[in-house]
């Protein structure tokens, strides 16, 4: 289903130069054309537009957060309380935006988990065990308040986190995949409750 975005509204994904972005943009439920791509070559820093943005997605990437400059681009965000979901790249982003750690874990390039997801305010329907793809080698550690963590795997990796009280959210496992069954309603259950 594709949601309505008012005139003048924009979405904005931060594609990271990774090759599954369009995957990402076409699991999207907006219409391509209310979609604003912004490339690490451009300027990641926002141009003070505030009021044109409807919601953010920082995608995947091969590098990390910090290298990127994607915590001030989260930090930024939240303080506007704009809707925001990072996906991989995007999730250890926003973790670290709230004083998360990441490390280095085995790497699990294309290899399917089964997670176990708590109730959660953005995507409610999850409850209980999903099986997800994952593609990453770092992780996010001692995650704390205003985030919660709200899906792990069956070794304590933690896979989702939501801000408490901000239309945050960050999802480790690729929910564009195939292999995430329900990913893409797992998309369209954010932005329904988040927007």
């Amino acid at each position: 289903m594709t949601s309505s975005v008012p005139e003048n509204k924009s979405i904005l994904f931060f594609e990271n130069k990774d090759s599954f972005s369009w995957n990402v943009i076409d699991a999207l439920p907006f219409s391509r054309a209310d979609i604003k791509i912004i490339h690490p070559d451009s300027n990641y820093l926002p141009d003070g537009n505030i009021a044109s943005v409807k919601a953010v997605i920082i995608g995947p990437g091969p590098m990390d957060p910090v290298r990127t400059g994607l915590i001030e681009l989260v930090q930024f965000y939240a303080a506007q309380k704009t809707p925001l979901l990072g996906i991989c790249l995007g999730f250890q982003a926003i973790g670290m935006a709230f004083g998360a750690k990441l490390i280095r874990t085995n790497p699990v390039h294309g290899k399917r988990s089964s997670i176990s997801f708590s109730p959660s305010r953005y995507f409610p329907g999850f409850t209980g065990i999903v099986e997800v793809m994952r593609y990453h080698s770092l992780s996010l550690n001692d995650i704390k308040s205003p985030l919660q963590i709200i899906a792990s795997t069956s070794d304590g990796i933690p896979m989702a986190v939501e801000h408490e009280t901000l239309p945050i959210a960050g999802l480790q496992f690729h929910p564009d995949s195939f292999a995430t069954k329900r990913g893409v309603e797992m998309i369209q259950s954010f932005f329904d409750n988040a927007i």
